[in-house]
């Protein structure tokens, strides 16, 4: 079974060496390396063409897309029967594939396999905490995400028919799953296999977040009505539209509903966090 591992990439050339060398270090061999680089201005071309691997294949967009973009870009290339994700500043440990693909052979009905994250300098730690079963797969990923792109192992056909959604900046890999665990069978190798170094100027840091909160929730009205931390989100929504609109009175009162929902969100639901 063949199998491509898809990095989009932007300005990480003193980083992306790390995330290749994870790749190719891996126990079970990937058959295809598909690099998309979205216009670096530094010299990150130089480095992945240092390896000189005849696994990696480079591309550059057309025009600039964003990660988003870039993912498709190589989802749509990708020859193998499965399609893996990795980002140009993260880690996989050397048995991720391995792991995940004996997974998935052990388990034919699965479509997507994503395993457990350490997010290193950051106060979640270790992602998701405990065992998601299949069961409760959909209704957890209403209450947030816990499936980052680079955890995913998933079938090329999946990926296809799914990809990226190009006009979100922000969550894209919460509103990937949403759409996956809809029509596909989602599993949780319960393993810590990819470590992430939190960024300063990652998308999570640089997007404004409620402006991609507003366009997310867009998308998805109905998770602003289902469970405490996205009504708080919602709230929060309304605070920054109020202020803007120099409404003071709706301003302060969303912001007591704010603070309502998410405290009340932590007394409840902090032991069974993801």
């Amino acid at each position: 079974m063949s199998i491509t591992v898809v990095i989009p990439t932007y300005n990480r050339a003193n980083k992306i060496n790390k995330s290749i060398e994870s790749v190719m270090e891996q126990t079970y061999p990937v058959d295809e390396i598909i690099i998309v680089d979205d216009f670096s201005t530094d010299h990150t071309e130089q480095v992945v063409r240092s390896f000189n691997n005849e696994k990696i294949k480079y591309v550059v967009n057309s025009f600039k897309k964003g990660a988003n973009g870039a993912r498709n870009t190589g989802i749509m290339m990708a020859k193998g029967q499965y399609i893996a994700f990795q980002d140009s500043d993260d880690r996989w440990l050397p048995e991720k594939i391995a792991k995940q693909y004996h997974y998935m052979m052990e388990h034919p009905s699965v479509d997507l396999c994503f395993c457990s994250m350490d997010l290193i300098g950051s106060k979640r730690g270790i992602v998701p905490k405990r065992q998601v079963t299949p069961k409760e797969m959909a209704t957890q990923l209403e209450k947030g995400n816990f499936i980052s792109t680079q955890t995913i192992f998933t079938k090329n056909n999946v990926a296809k028919s799914i990809l990226f959604d190009e006009d979100l900046k922000r969550f894209q890999d919460w509103d990937f799953v949403l759409r996956v665990v809809r029509e596909y069978n989602i599993h949780h190798l319960n393993e810590i296999l990819v470590e992430v170094e939190v960024q300063e100027d990652s998308i999570s840091k640089t997007i404004n977040e409620v402006e991609a909160l507003k366009k997310f929730f867009t998308k998805y009205p109905y998770l602003t009505k289902t469970h405490l931390v996205n009504k708080s989100l919602y709230y929060k929504i309304l605070v920054h539209d109020y202020i803007i609109q120099e409404q003071a009175g709706k301003s302060i009162l969303s912001l007591l509903k704010y603070n309502f929902y998410r405290y009340f969100d932590k007394v409840i639901n902090q032991r069974v966090k993801l």
